[in-house]
């Protein structure tokens, strides 16, 4: 009994696991979306899940294609939904509305990311 005792006691000090290093402040970012003829492409939002650190994250593409996040340095994937008021993303983004590990982006601060439409 005294065992089981000493067991428990050295798994509440020591935990089930490590902990995650924490995460490094946030970045800014800015962003722009294009069509496959390099036309700037709006009415979405983009999504960035991340694949390393960090939280997911989505941001409303303004018309002119451009986008500003704050998020954590890092690799995403990223995939589109709905621009925040409507229901349904534009016939072009309708195969890119899932996150797929093929479509990857990695963040660094001041950078800009540019995101080409297949």
């Amino acid at each position: 009994m005294r065992i089981w005792i000493v067991v428990i006691g050295l798994l509440m000090t020591v935990g089930c696991g490590m902990n995650p290093p924490p995460l490094a402040g946030p970045v800014s970012v800015t962003g722009k979306v294009l069509a496959s003829d390099g036309k700037p492409v709006g009415g979405v939002s983009v999504n960035l899940q991340p694949l390393e650190n960090g939280y997911m994250k989505a941001v409303d593409v303004k018309p002119d294609g451009t986008f500003e996040i704050e998020t954590h340095a890092g690799k995403y994937a990223y995939f589109f939904t709905p621009k925040s008021g409507t229901k349904a993303v534009p016939p072009q983004f309708a195969k890119l509305a899932e996150a797929n590990l093929e479509r990857t982006v990695s963040v660094t601060s001041g950078q800009e990311l540019v995101i080409n439409l297949p």
